[in-house]
């Protein structure tokens, strides 16, 4: 809504109809009794009532259009108060003018004053009336410009971090992995060509993927898979992935969905012997999520790094559902919540 309801050509024909009509029978109201309204009711006056709202009205409306082109700059403050003026001035002296030429033309004598005074009175309410809905509709405007200049700058934020996202490569896993890989080469070279493989699968998907929105959930499980696998070295064993989920070739996630979370999860839980890191991944049918979840032991020092990661992930995600990606921690345990997006979606 960039264009005032005051330039429709609807609002021009009627406004003028109805602001006329209530013009005259305000006049006839303060001029005589309720009774004596029906008998003096005269068509030819009623008429000029509204020819004068229509040249009240127009002219108004031109000093809006000037002041429109000549006066962008002016605060907003300044310009109410004088496109007030300037609107009640001109509306006044186009009714003086144009009643008074009414007057001596077909009714034979000057207007008296105070006839005047009492169209004067009424057309300038007229015109006060036509400023408050001109400028109530002037904020109207400004505030939904503000809320879309607001929407679009987040949705600019949104997809800058998407494409941050999808072109990020971890640094950390990657030489925590050389560091490994460098222990294990000395004493068992069998699993260091498997951590080799690993890493390489892990990193090989994220280059062939990083221009791809949208990625099968069975191809970012696989990943996943590898990640778990690759960091499993540096933790004995002591990560489990657990998974039932059929059709996962029908589920779409961003690349990278899972190792970011599963990543964030491994760097901010204690896990040990004792203590292991069990992942489930399961579906919520009834509210259309794939969800993570394990058991809360968080470390006394997070990894501010992943957790930033896992953020723009979760604002990655309204780019393309307008399901919410949430985490709802409940006791001890944790649950991320990525909204499905089916293949149907993304057609």
């Amino acid at each position: 809504m960039n264009r005032s309801f005051i330039h429709d050509y609807l609002f021009r024909i009627c406004a003028p109809v109805v602001a006329g009509f209530l013009a005259y029978s305000l006049i006839m109201l303060i001029n005589n009794s309720v009774l004596d309204v029906l008998e003096l009711f005269s068509n030819r006056e009623m008429y000029t009532s509204v020819w004068l709202s229509y040249l009240a009205i127009a002219a108004m409306r031109w000093i809006i259009i000037w002041i429109d082109h000549s006066g962008k700059s002016w605060p907003i403050r300044r310009r109410i108060v004088l496109q007030t003026i300037f609107t009640l001035t001109a509306n006044l002296i186009v009714v003086t003018v144009a009643i008074s030429y009414y007057y001596l033309r077909y009714v034979g004598f000057s207007i008296g004053r105070l006839e005047l005074n009492v169209f004067l009175t009424i057309y300038g309410a007229i015109g006060l009336f036509y400023n408050v809905l001109y400028f109530s509709q002037f904020y109207l405007m400004q505030e939904n410009k503000s809320r879309i200049d607001e929407e679009r700058k987040l949705q600019e934020k949104v997809e800058a971090d998407f494409v941050s996202f999808r072109s990020e490569i971890n640094p950390d896993l990657l030489y925590e992995s050389l560091e490994n890989l460098i222990l294990t080469i000395h004493h068992n070279t069998d699993e260091a060509e498997e951590q080799i493989d690993y890493l390489a699968g892990i990193y090989r998907y994220s280059l062939v993927n990083r221009q791809k929105e949208l990625i099968g959930l069975d191809e970012e499980f696989r990943a996943a898979t590898n990640l778990l696998n690759l960091v499993n070295y540096r933790y004995q064993k002591q990560l489990n992935l657990l998974a039932e989920i059929p059709n996962q070739h029908e589920i779409f996630l961003i690349p990278g969905s899972l190792m970011i979370t599963i990543d964030a999860v491994i760097r901010n839980t204690l896990i040990s012997q004792k203590s292991p890191l069990v992942i489930r991944l399961y579906l919520e049918e009834e509210d259309d999520y794939l969800v993570l979840q394990h058991t809360l032991n968080d470390k006394l020092q997070l990894h501010q790094e992943s957790l930033q990661a896992f953020t723009r992930l979760q604002r990655s995600y309204t780019f393309f559902s307008d399901t919410p990606f949430v985490q709802v921690k409940a006791g001890r345990e944790n649950y991320i919540k990525f909204p499905m997006i089916r293949m149907n979606e993304k057609e």
